[in-house]
């Protein structure tokens, strides 16, 4: 009896477990982009003359990203809020709303449908995988030094 409850049990295990929902995307995340591996990976695929300017602007361009913070706040009714926080010379903050979506298959899909001051034309999704969002682009690919971390 007690081995046909115990199997019973582990048979509707799944039947009551639930896929990960709204509610773990809900809030706000923080984008982060590793931009040292990014410019090493693009730069491989680079001449010479093009290699020689990447490198030397790249300095600059990763100081600059450091003082720009940008977080997106996801909200119920596919409401997105994006954050962009510039700390140059005076501290600059814009707030646009967006869209965003939920395929039955886990992929998160931003779009500036109702924006004129964003353009988001990337046929890219985002995935949240181990507690990350992580971005691919059209073709499937992740790009692993692109990700957003949910802020607590």
């Amino acid at each position: 009896m007690k081995k046909s409850l115990f199997l019973l049990l582990l048979i509707s295990m799944p039947a009551f477990s639930s896929p990960i929902g709204d509610k773990e995307i809900l809030g706000k995340w923080k984008l982060e982009v590793n931009l040292e591996e990014t410019i090493k990976e693009e730069v491989q695929e680079m001449n010479l003359i093009e290699k020689m300017i990447i490198r030397g602007v790249s300095g600059m361009v990763q100081s600059v990203w450091e003082e720009i913070h940008i977080t997106f706040e996801f909200k119920k009714n596919q409401v997105l809020l994006l954050h962009v926080e510039v700390d140059l010379d005076e501290k600059d903050k814009e707030i646009e709303e967006l869209a965003w979506k939920r395929k039955k298959n886990g992929k998160i899909i931003i779009d500036d449908i109702q924006n004129e001051k964003v353009d988001i034309s990337d046929d890219g999704y985002w995935k949240l995988m181990d507690g990350k969002l992580y971005h691919f682009d059209k073709d499937g690919e992740m790009n692993e030094n692109i990700y957003m971390v949910k802020i607590k």
